[in-house]
């Protein structure tokens, strides 16, 4: 999942802007009544789209794109990012942050959200969309301005009203953005307080935001996903990850290797859809390693392996301080020797067989893969299963394989098996979240299911966010036949339906 600060590891937007900042005038500060001032505006900004026809939704929903989508914005807020919260690296969120806002783009292009959007003729139905109302958004610190984006350019679209909070690690890039939506509305006319940011909100803040509002969007750690569950307003919500791909014997092993080392390696690790762990063939293991190392990973011996671990779990928990931090510095914090120059991706551990509940299996966030060998496929897929049972229950999975009955077989069987809302074939798990090489709809809410605490099994979309109004007329009457639906001759045929 990606990660959320703590209280004390950024610093507040009124020391990181110089007074009199434009910034200012759409950031308030989290006190009661500031929440009280931005919700009121907030909900009369939603009254402004009531009226709203789709052609005026959609001009809204381009200006708000082409605003986040630009360059110069993008770059500047991806290296305040990285430079508040000293995670992950500009240039991958920047291509991260672009990509996500032009799929979503895309993914919302030409789709109805006003007025009558669904007609059924046989069931004589017509489906209204309309607005949640106002809505909460929190965002991740890993992330922040690409979930900021997408998730206001879907919500716009179905004519929400949103107020995001900020930790104060992410507020001043979030600001920038915000300030950036909020310009792009007034050159078309629209209520600029259809977006808001708060910043500064502690846990009880953000909880009466996520309280006052009529749905929440929660895209922040487990943390922050379980104050959204419990405030009493409906929600979606992301949900922690660990993808554990799967690599077998008729694998294109060196395809499979990049993808895996590049995913697990992507903005030093820090999102939720980073592969995590690999179990791959006994057969092909060697030339997967050595591929790994062809491709910039540090292979670690067994007792390196093993400082990593007391490292990253110094009490049996992830150690934040490490957490999106590049896999050079893990090295050296962890004492081992890296050459000056050395280009390092990634830290592999490698384990002598799959061993769910270690460590070294659940979610890293950071550059460390740990792969382990199998030796029949079928065990292969109990120790994914176990593995996500322990840590990403609902997230993801991957399998790498060939193609023909056998691949096809082989899929089946671990997408019968896992308890996980994605298994994605042949790429990697960063897919998970979208891509222009799959049909997965972008997002940054992955959602995990039940399985993973959340209500919601797929990547949650603009079809989340709206509200369904049901027109039904009149149908000829058509009572089943209570013998053949309950396949038993003896029932009679009649059914008693006046006063239905």
């Amino acid at each position: 999942m990606e990660r959320r600060m703590t209280g004390g590891e950024g610093v507040a937007l009124r020391d990181r802007l110089a007074p009199g900042d434009g910034l200012h005038a759409q950031a308030a500060q989290a006190a009661p009544a500031a929440l009280g001032v931005l919700l009121a505006r907030s909900r009369a900004a939603g009254e402004s789209t009531e009226h709203w026809d789709q052609a005026r939704v959609d001009q809204v929903v381009r200006a708000v794109g082409r605003a986040c989508y630009r360059d110069e914005l993008v770059r500047t807020v991806s290296a305040q990012v990285v430079a508040g919260t000293r995670m992950g690296t500009t240039e991958d969120l920047v291509k991260l942050h672009r990509l996500r806002v032009l799929g979503t783009m895309r993914d919302l292009h030409g789709q109805r959200t006003v007025g009558v959007i669904a007609r059924d003729d046989e069931r004589r139905t017509l489906t209204w969309a309309k607005p949640l109302g106002v809505v909460a958004l929190v965002t991740p610190a890993t992330a922040p301005c690409t979930a900021l984006a997408t998730s206001v350019l879907s919500l716009l679209k179905t004519r929400n009203s949103v107020i995001l909070s900020a930790h104060p690690a992410t507020a001043e890039p979030l600001a920038r953005m915000v300030e950036a939506v909020r310009h792009a509305l007034r050159e078309v006319d629209a209520d600029e307080d259809l977006v808001q940011l708060v910043v500064g909100a502690d846990r009880e803040g953000s909880r009466e935001l996520m309280r006052a509002a009529d749905f929440v969007v929660a895209t922040g750690g487990a943390g922050t996903v379980a104050r959204a569950y419990v405030s009493g307003t409906p929600a979606v919500s992301s949900g922690p990850g660990n993808a554990t791909a799967v690599v077998d014997e008729y694998a294109d092993v060196a395809t499979a290797a990049d993808l895996i080392n590049t995913g697990a390696s992507f903005n030093n690790g820090t999102s939720c859809s980073s592969e995590s762990n690999a179990l791959v063939d006994a057969r092909v293991f060697d030339a997967f390693r050595e591929r790994l190392e062809a491709g910039g990973a540090l292979l670690l011996s067994d007792e390196d392996a093993r400082r990593l671990e007391r490292l990253l779990w110094p009490d049996g928990r992830l150690a934040r301080h490490l957490v999106g931090r590049g896999a050079v510095e893990i090295a050296r914090a962890c004492g081992l020797a890296v050459p000056a120059g050395r280009r390092v991706t990634t830290l592999v551990a490698t384990a002598v067989a799959a061993e769910p509940g270690r460590p070294l299996f659940t979610e890293k966030l950071a550059p460390v893969l740990t792969i382990a060998p199998y030796h029949a496929f079928d065990a292969a897929v109990r120790d994914v299963q176990e593995i996500l049972d322990h840590s990403g229950r609902g997230h993801s999975c991957a399998l790498h394989t060939g193609h023909g009955p056998v691949a096809e077989a082989r899929v089946d069987l671990l997408a019968r098996a896992a308890k996980a809302c994605r298994v994605l074939v042949n790429q990697s798990t960063m897919g998970n979240a979208g891509s222009f090489s799959n049909g997965m709809e972008f997002t940054s809410v992955v959602s995990t299911g039940t399985w993973g605490g959340c209500g919601v099994s797929e990547n949650v979309s603009w079809r989340h966010l709206y509200n369904r109004t049901t027109v039904s007329y009149p149908t000829p009457t058509q009572v089943p036949s209570a013998a053949e639906l309950f396949d038993d001759p003896d029932l009679p045929d009649t059914l008693e339906t006046e006063g239905d």
